[in-house]
């Protein structure tokens, strides 16, 4: 089946001539003409290397997914073999093959948000189970924690409201980033998954807030690198020199949550605890 092709909005940017007024010097605005003229080129340039630089992504994005789709098939297709021959390790295939799909899946989710975020494509609101979002998240990285010593759990507020409407796309993506990198940066801890649904109200209207709180006990983050991560989170320029934070994939979240209009905290102590908090408006259903 062949896959339609997606319209990617082109950004133009149309420089003026001077006018003869200008050029003759019977106009006492001409330098004023001239800084419009020169922001209207820096533009133009900028859209030139954000396409440009859009291009790139979007290549890049599919060559991984390539490159992930021939290593997973190449495994399955390797267990599989393995597996018709050598009966002893039939339950260490099988995870293999179930951790494959898993990463496979995980994979799919990171690739379709990246993409949609560079084609500038508003991921519809829908309805979803958060339950359902959460549990999910935790079962492909189950089999991976497990071999880590690292116990997940999650604990949902009582009686909350399971049916909501909201990008479940890019929750479900900060989910699993989250809880990746706990399980990538840590060795025989717990996590503990909290999820709260509620309203805060202010003299316009009211949102409903749906809170994720992921808190582990692994090695946590000392107290003067976690300030120097909470300086830089917001400004791209600035993580490219910190390269943890884009290890731990923390820029990548608080992208996402910043594109839900959310808020997100960060709270840790060295050799201790780490939490992270993602407040995110949804609507009811």
């Amino acid at each position: 089946m062949k896959e339609k092709k997606k319209t990617i909005n082109q950004w133009m940017v149309q420089i003026p001539p001077i006018p003869i007024t200008l050029v003759n010097g019977e106009s006492e605005n001409i330098d004023e003409y001239m800084e419009i003229i020169t922001k209207l080129r820096k533009a133009k340039y900028q859209v030139e290397v954000a396409e440009s630089l859009k291009e790139y992504c979007t290549d890049l994005i599919q060559e991984i997914k390539y490159r992930f789709n021939i290593a997973t098939s190449e495994i399955v297709r390797l267990a599989s073999e393995i597996m018709l021959n050598d009966s002893e390790n039939k339950d260490k295939l099988e995870t293999i093959l179930n951790r494959s799909a898993n990463l496979q899946g995980y994979c799919n989710d990171v690739v379709y948000t990246l993409r949609s975020e560079i084609e500038n494509e508003n991921l519809c609101s829908k309805k979803f189970s958060i339950q359902k979002l959460v549990k999910n998240a935790v079962r492909r990285l189950e089999d991976i924690a497990k071999e880590k010593d690292i116990k997940i759990n999650y604990n949902f507020q009582y009686k909350m409201k399971d049916i909501v409407i909201g990008n479940s796309d890019h929750l479900q993506a900060i989910l699993s980033q989250l809880i990746g990198s706990v399980i990538r940066f840590n060795h025989s801890c717990q996590v503990i998954i909290t999820v709260h649904l509620f309203t805060v109200k202010n003299y316009i209207k009211s949102d409903n807030i749906l809170q994720f709180r992921i808190h582990d006990t692994g090695s946590g983050i000392s107290k003067e690198k976690l300030g120097d991560i909470k300086a830089k989170l917001a400004d791209f320029e600035l993580v490219r020199d910190y390269p943890l934070m884009l290890e731990s994939g923390l820029w990548f979240v608080n992208y996402l949550v910043n594109q839900l209009n959310g808020e997100m905290e960060i709270e840790s102590e060295k050799d201790k605890f780490a939490t992270i908090t993602c407040n995110i408006p949804v609507q009811l259903f």
